[in-house]
C-alpha cells in the first residue's frame, strides 16, 4: 500500500513543487488564516430571520398554516398527507408497479 501525497502536509505544494490552489486561503477554507470550516459548518443550515431557528410545521399544528388557513399538503386528498388512505410505506414498497 503506497502512501498518498497530500499537499496539505507539504506547505500546500503539489508533488511537482507548484502551489496547490485548493490549499490556499483564496480558494475558500483551505488556508489557516481564514474562517474555521468546522465553525462555519456548524452555522450552516440556519436561515436568516425567523423565530430563533424554529420552523413552523403545519403538520404539528393540525394541518393549519401560520396564517390560520388549511395546508393542503397535510390533507389525505393531496396524496399521503392524511392518516386515512394508502400507507406510504407500503405504496413505496410496491414502487411503479400498478
Amino acid at each position: 500500500m503506497s502512501a498518498q501525497y497530500k499537499p496539505t502536509e507539504h506547505d500546500g505544494l503539489k508533488m511537482d513543487g507548484t502551489p496547490d490552489k485548493r490549499v490556499s486561503s483564496e480558494h475558500g477554507f483551505g488556508g489557516s488564516d481564514g474562517p474555521d470550516p468546522h465553525v462555519e459548518g456548524q452555522k450552516g443550515g440556519h436561515s436568516s430571520g425567523g423565530s430563533g431557528g424554529e420552523k413552523y410545521k403545519p403538520s404539528e399544528h393540525g394541518g393549519v398554516k401560520k396564517d390560520g388557513t388549511e395546508d393542503k399538503r397535510t390533507s389525505s386528498e393531496h396524496g399521503f398527507g392524511g392518516s386515512d388512505g394508502p400507507d406510504p410505506h407500503e405504496a413505496g414498497r410496491k414502487g411503479g408497479v400498478n
